[in-house]
């Protein structure tokens, strides 16, 4: 269920500037975060279209097609999530008819298309749509979804049983947690720990959907990989987190 750490080439070297790029355009505001985004929800979907080619498969959804449908998807979420969800869609409906009459009609790979594009742009939107009120609660995220992404990498890149990464990953989350139950971030009573256990429990899931995207599951997808714990964990926590910030 959950994918092998990769651990060719600098691994933690391009996750420290990840982490850096992340937060530090998400203080910068909401624009420069979304333009972010957009860029590398936009590079996670190309690649995950060009895994199907590389993987020799019958289907193979167009790469071109998935890569604008996020990147146009999680922009417009800069202007709301009226926009988001308007643009996204067009987005959506423009790649699968630009699939369709590129791959002469065929269903599968039009699907496949849409799906490549779909997963990285929710993954992203999120976060992106929460910047538009509020500094603490994207930040919140980004850090549950960052401090995953290192613990799991970290214990499960030195260990032969794949799930000891998820676990030490979850793990990560609880000092996140305790710093906003005890500061009042945006959070009141058991709310922090209610949004803690969610993010622990979903972020494991992001990576293994992730996989499932991929023709090739040994397909390294850089940029899917810097997103896929926010694929589950990303519109779900951020819709709880909006009805019970205070």
């Amino acid at each position: 269920m959950f994918p092998a750490p990769e651990t060719r080439g600098p691994k933690v070297l391009l996750g420290m500037l990840w982490a850096a790029a992340a937060i530090g355009t998400l203080v910068m505001g909401r624009a420069p975060f979304a333009l972010l985004m957009a860029g590398v929800a936009g590079a996670a979907a190309g690649q995950a279209a060009h895994s199907w080619r590389h993987a020799g498969a019958p289907h193979r959804p167009l790469a071109p097609a998935a890569l604008g449908a996020a990147a146009v998807a999680v922009l417009s979420a800069a202007a709301g999530p009226a926009a988001f969800a308007v643009t996204g869609v067009l987005a959506l409906v423009g790649a699968a008819v630009w699939a369709f009459l590129a791959t002469r009609g065929s269903p599968v790979d039009v699907a496949l298309t849409v799906a490549c594009a779909a997963v990285p742009a929710v993954a992203a939107a999120g976060p992106v749509l929460l910047r538009g009120s509020s500094l603490e609660v994207p930040f919140i995220l980004m850090a549950y979804a960052l401090l995953y992404d290192a613990g799991s990498w970290l214990v499960g890149s030195g260990s032969r049983h794949r799930w000891l990464g998820p676990l030490a990953g979850a793990a990560c989350v609880v000092p996140v947690t305790m710093l906003v139950a005890a500061l009042g971030l945006q959070f009141r009573g058991a709310s922090a720990w209610e949004l803690g256990v969610l993010a622990a429990v979903l972020a494991p899931l992001g990576p293994a959907a992730a996989t499932l995207l991929l023709g090739d599951r040994r397909w390294p997808a850089p940029a899917l990989r810097r997103l896929d714990s926010l694929i589950v964990l990303g519109p779900v926590w951020s819709l709880v987190a909006a009805h019970l910030r205070v």
